[in-house]
């Protein structure tokens, strides 16, 4: 027959040492810390979310115990590709990526940057034109906006306003949203809604005032449609350029009136017939009309970004910078300014009152993060229950073996072999002297 191992047990001795309350007390305490830590180790599982802000970080019970997890780390970036459209925050106006600057595909559909909700603070107008049609009566106001790479974000993106005279369309109002529940327009974006007006007065003035010049010509000779930039310079960037960033370092740009050049002498004027019209004179004409319209973008824009300067006449339309900023009326007879009114009725509040909580400014995008949801009651009672059991028997399981060694090095084994004899000697005696019936002493000593 096969042998087989014999089964055997320990054999157990009694520690000496009274400190059976000291240790049970202990092993309480742990077992009082191990269900509170394993709730939160065990007690949480991980599930995809989404969340506005890509530095969100889950504020549980724990957290105050637990150190400070890095901010995005929870989240993944927002890849923005060439020719993606998007919104900021403040929700005033959609841009489109233009260009990544430093890639290797700048202008390439596949070039694509990682987004992490960087503020605003370095972006900047860039360049301005304007486009006026006065057989459509419609006008387009275009800036394209750049920001430096100092906050990790180096792109290139643009927007535009589009008005017209006779398109009663809400669509082209900032800040409205078709409600199909109810099918009417709804505001979503009150500061959107409020710079609205002031582009659409701007618009509205600029293809007004091409309008009557075109009239006042004779046999439509004049320019029915005109298209003019502003001048950026031979720098780097623009004589208007101030981002909020730049604004900490040059003081002045927070306070001076912002200066716009156009560049007239490359202005296109086309007859009706989309004929050139080679008369640079007519240029000085549209000047002011034009100056409005791009000064007025040029602050939405950088209220969109977050720009809430002095010198920025939606944030501060006191009668100093308005005079200094906006023409009350431009060349011609019935060209009187219809926008220049309506900053001298605000005549110092701002459309920021209420909104200051919006910045700075981000891209309004959705991140995709995982974050830790407590389990159901029944899966945190079994989770919690086996981690505070493993743990608790190793952790015993150890300690017993430490207090072992311990022991044996206080008291060899040969010795407890004489501590038993003399404890059964002292049983003896203590028999005897109750008078007891006992084998002989000596019997008894042989026995053991």
């Amino acid at each position: 027959m096969p042998r087989f191992p014999r089964l055997t047990y320990t054999i157990t001795r009694d520690i000496h040492w009274r400190v059976e309350p000291l240790v049970y007390l202990v092993a309480l305490l742990a077992i009082a810390i191990l269900i509170p830590l394993n709730y939160a180790l065990t007690g949480y599982e991980v599930v995809p979310t989404s969340s506005p802000d890509y530095n969100y970080v889950p504020n549980h019970w724990y957290s105050r115990f637990a150190p400070r997890p890095k901010p995005g780390s929870y989240c993944s970036p927002n890849k923005l590709t060439i020719g993606d459209s998007f919104v900021t925050n403040t929700s005033i106006l959609t841009y489109q990526l233009v260009t990544v600057l430093g890639s290797s595909k700048q202008t390439s559909s596949q070039a694509n940057i990682d987004y992490k909700g960087t503020t605003l603070e370095s972006c900047d107008v860039l360049y301005m034109s304007a486009r006026v049609d006065a057989r459509l009566l419609t006008s387009v106001i275009m800036a394209g906006v750049a920001c430096t790479d100092e906050t990790g974000f180096p792109v290139v993106f643009s927007t535009s306003f589009n008005s017209a005279a006779y398109h009663d369309d809400p669509s082209t109002s900032l800040g409205l949203k078709f409600n199909y529940q109810i099918a009417i327009w709804t505001e979503i974006a009150s500061l959107g809604f409020a710079v609205s007006s002031y582009l659409e007065y701007a618009a509205t003035d600029l293809f007004t005032h091409v309008s009557n010049i075109y009239q006042s010509m004779p046999n439509g000779t004049g320019p029915a449609l005109i298209s003019v930039s502003a001048d950026p310079g031979n720098s780097t960037f623009p004589s208007w350029w101030c981002s909020v960033s730049n604004s900490t370092t040059d003081s002045a740009c927070r306070t001076t009136n912002p200066n716009i050049p156009l560049a007239l002498d490359d202005m296109t004027l086309l007859d009706m017939n989309g004929g050139i019209i080679d008369t640079p004179s007519l240029a000085d004409k549209y000047a002011s009309a034009v100056s409005n319209a791009m000064q007025v973008m040029l602050a939405a824009v950088r209220l969109d970004l977050g720009n809430v300067l002095p010198n920025n006449i939606l944030v501060n339309q006191s009668s100093e910078l308005i005079d200094a900023t906006i023409a009350s009326s431009f060349p011609g007879d019935r060209n009187s300014s219809e926008l220049y009114p309506l900053f001298n009725s605000a005549n110092g509040p701002s459309v920021v009152v209420g909104e200051e909580e919006k910045f700075p400014s981000v891209i309004a995008a959705e991140y995709q993060c995982k974050v830790e949801q407590r389990k159901s009651a029944g899966s945190i009672l079994v989770a919690v229950s086996v981690a505070t059991l493993t743990l608790f028997k190793g952790g015993w399981a150890v300690f017993l073996l430490i207090l072992t060694f311990l022991a044996k090095r206080a008291q060899p084994e040969d010795c407890q072999a004489c501590a038993g004899h003399e404890d059964l000697v002292a049983r003896v005696r203590e028999l005897e002297r109750l008078q007891f019936s006992s084998p002989p002493l000596g019997k008894l000593e042989k026995e053991a």
